[in-house]
């Protein structure tokens, strides 16, 4: 404990929620001279970090205030006040804390050139102007929890739809139309801020749609605010696992975890399922593994209670690809086929491993395939679950205009983002790609190994919760 300018409290550490991402350390600072600041001390770590030429990885921090009667306060923070506080070793880059303008979390990264393990411990000021005086005492008596995602950046640029083989034509892939609404080539995305027509017409974007209600109304224009992938974002590098998931469930109110618990069903320990109630908390006996039999309003939840987004499947293209120029038959991986990877499910767990002998560290550009990675080392966007995305295909899905969660759900636990699509019921506004693993190796050539361009489902928002539906999330960063 510090006795003299500083009252330090600290409380429960945090476990490994994400991908081997931990927070310790977690410490509420109040001061009492030469002012009045109030903020928090973390340490935070991960493995297999990287920064290079072609992009970074990075953790999504943010913490909540947890009442003891249940429910949490989300903690904001004030912008530009992270300071790194000190790292594990010399030979690490030091880190950066970005916070963005609605101060809902913070980006940490290496700042330079690295690969390898990072630990870093940072200090950061809360915005106490978005907390009532009363509030503010409370920090004094309740539990601060820190959280962390690993995410991927993903760098701005162009990027190409579609793919050279025209079989995949007949998948709902995009194109660019000639004057009849045929094949005329590749559809480049090049800005950002400007609308996408969607029309047989020469040079405009277009899809072929045997089954509107899978591959979309063929209807336009995706708006200039619809996020496209050409601005730099984030991505979670994994899907959504049991342990962040169970985080959710924990800080949330008894009605809310009541309905976003997703184990009521018996399939859901024979399909990899591990949450359970143990007293008065949820736990995951496998909390790395891979979180399944969720709906789209539980990813939704999610997503608002981590202050992150959705992503679009223009996006998805992007993140997969990158500025490379396709290949006939392209995957995520940015070849054709699957019979390289060694990265796949095992039939008895339901996880995604690596054989003996192999790890993450060893990933590179050179060995991407055999890891399932995308161009930007984005892991399992084929092979593992479907990718729940916004589509293109309805009006719902083209409304969308990548607002970000605030870190709050409401009391029966539901996202409250104006512009989110919603899902049970008569829902739109998302669909899949990528292919997703239903406890068999292989249901057809394109699933669970869907080439980046197959969109066969692009645009249905139905399923119930499924052993074969995950699900990441996005952040921009201003």
């Amino acid at each position: 404990m510090r006795t003299l300018s500083l009252l330090t409290l600290l409380f429960a550490l945090s476990s490994a929620y994400s991908n081997g991402i931990k927070l310790t350390q977690v410490e509420y600072i109040q001061s009492d001279k030469p002012q009045f600041i109030r903020g928090i001390n973390v340490t935070v770590s991960w493995k297999n970090s990287w920064n290079n030429d072609r992009n970074h990885d990075a953790a999504w921090v943010f913490f909540k205030a947890l009442n003891n009667s249940g429910g949490y306060r989300h903690l904001y923070l004030k912008p530009n006040s992270a300071r790194l506080s000190w790292k594990a070793s010399p030979e690490m880059p030091d880190a950066v804390a970005k916070i963005p303008t609605d101060g809902a979390g913070m980006m940490v990264y290496p700042i330079d050139k690295y690969r390898g393990d990072v630990m870093f411990s940072f200090f950061v000021q809360l915005d106490t102007a978005r907390l009532n005086e009363r509030y503010i005492n409370y920090l004094n008596t309740t539990t601060i929890e820190g959280y962390g995602i690993e995410m991927v950046y993903i760098p701005g640029g162009d990027f190409t739809l579609g793919d050279p083989d025209t079989t995949a034509l007949d998948y709902g892939a995009f194109y660019k139309s000639d004057d009849a609404g045929k094949f005329n080539g590749l559809y480049t995305v090049n800005k950002e801020d400007r609308e996408i027509l969607v029309s047989p017409k020469r040079g405009e974007l277009f899809y072929r749609a045997s089954e509107p209600e899978y591959q979309g109304d063929q209807k336009g224009p995706i708006p200039a605010a619809f996020p496209k992938g050409v601005d730099p974002f984030y991505l979670m590098k994994y899907e959504v696992n049991q342990g962040v998931y169970v985080a959710f469930l924990n800080s949330t109110t008894s009605q809310a975890a009541s309905v976003r618990y997703t184990g009521g069903t018996p399939k859901y320990k024979k399909s990899g399922g591990t949450i359970r109630m143990e007293e008065d908390y949820f736990v995951a006996d496998l909390p790395e593994q891979r979180m399944v039999f969720w709906h789209w309003d539980d990813m939704m939840a999610f997503t608002d209670w981590a202050a992150l987004r959705p992503y679009t499947e223009l996006e998805y293209t992007k993140a997969c690809r990158g500025p490379v120029k396709p290949v006939a038959h392209e995957m995520p991986w940015n070849t054709a086929g699957d019979r390289k990877m060694i990265r796949r499910i095992n039939s008895k767990t339901h996880q995604m491993e690596l054989p003996g002998g192999f790890d993450e560290g060893q990933l590179n550009n050179e060995t991407r395939e055999l890891f399932g990675a995308s161009y930007y080392w984005v892991m399992d966007l084929a092979g593992s679950m479907w990718e729940k995305v916004i589509t293109v295909g309805d009006s719902v899905g083209r409304e969308f205009e990548g607002q970000h969660g605030d870190g709050r759900v409401d009391y029966y636990g539901m996202a409250n983002v104006k512009g989110w699509p919603s899902g049970y019921g008569e829902s739109y506004g998302y669909g899949y790609r990528g292919g997703g693993y239903y406890a068999k190796a292989h249901i057809s050539e394109f699933n669970p190994y869907s080439p980046i361009a197959y969109r066969l489902y692009g645009a249905w928002s139905g399923g119930p919760r499924n052993a074969a539906y995950g699900y990441r999330a996005a952040r921009t960063m201003d």
